[in-house]
C-alpha cells in the first residue's frame, strides 16, 4: 500500500519522522532540567543555571519569604558554594541588613516612646542612627558601631520593644 506515495509525500514524512525524532530527543533532554522561576525580588536570581535538576519549580512568595535563600542553597548544593567574590558582595549586604535593623529598632523605640534603662545605650542609639554602610566590597563594618548595636540589643526594654512587633517593621533575621 505504500508503493504509491508520491515523492512530495515521501519528503513530508521524512520530516514528520524528523520532527517527531528532534522532539522525543528535547523531551528526554528536557526531563533532566530544573526551571525555577522566582517572582518578586530576588537579588540571587542569576545564581543557579536552570539545568541543574528534573523538575519545574515555581518559588512565589513576598518579600522576605525565603526565595533568595532557596536559590542560594541550590547554589551551595549543586555548583560548590560561591566564589570569593559572591562572598565579599554579600558581605555589604549581611551589614546593610544589620545596620538597617539596629536603625529601625531605634526607631521603634521612639514612635512606641520607648526609653533605653541603661543610660550608655541613649548615645549608642545615636551613633548607631548616624552611621552609614558604604557599598564597597572592601568596607568593613565598623567593632564600635557591632559593640553598640550589641549593647543595645541587650539592653532591658529591648524584650518589651518586641512585644510590639506588630506595629513596626524588623527583618525576619533580626529578631
Amino acid at each position: 500500500m505504500g508503493n504509491c506515495i508520491s515523492s512530495q509525500d515521501r519528503a513530508q514524512k521524512e520530516r514528520s519522522d524528523a520532527i517527531d525524532r528532534q522532539l522525543e530527543g528535547d523531551s528526554r533532554r528536557l526531563r533532566k532540567e530544573c526551571k525555577i522561576l522566582l517572582l518578586g525580588q530576588s537579588p540571587c536570581q542569576h545564581l543557579v543555571p536552570l539545568s541543574s535538576c528534573a523538575d519545574l519549580t515555581l518559588v512565589l512568595g513576598s518579600s522576605e519569604s525565603g526565595k533568595s535563600t532557596i536559590v542560594k542553597q541550590m547554589k551551595i548544593i549543586h555548583q560548590n558554594g560561591f566564589t570569593d567574590e559572591e562572598l565579599l558582595t554579600y558581605r555589604s549586604i549581611i551589614y546593610q541588613n544589620t545596620l538597617d535593623s539596629a536603625q529601625a529598632t531605634i526607631l521603634a523605640m521612639c514612635k512606641l516612646g520607648l526609653d533605653c534603662v541603661h543610660p550608655h545605650n541613649h548615645v549608642n542609639a545615636k551613633r548607631i542612627f548616624d552611621y552609614r554602610i558604604d557599598p564597597s566590597p572592601l568596607f568593613e563594618f565598623s567593632p564600635e558601631i557591632a559593640e553598640a548595636i550589641d549593647q543595645l540589643w541587650k539592653d532591658p526594654i529591648i524584650p518589651q520593644l518586641m512585644d510590639h512587633t506588630s506595629q513596626f517593621y524588623l527583618m525576619d533575621s533580626a529578631v
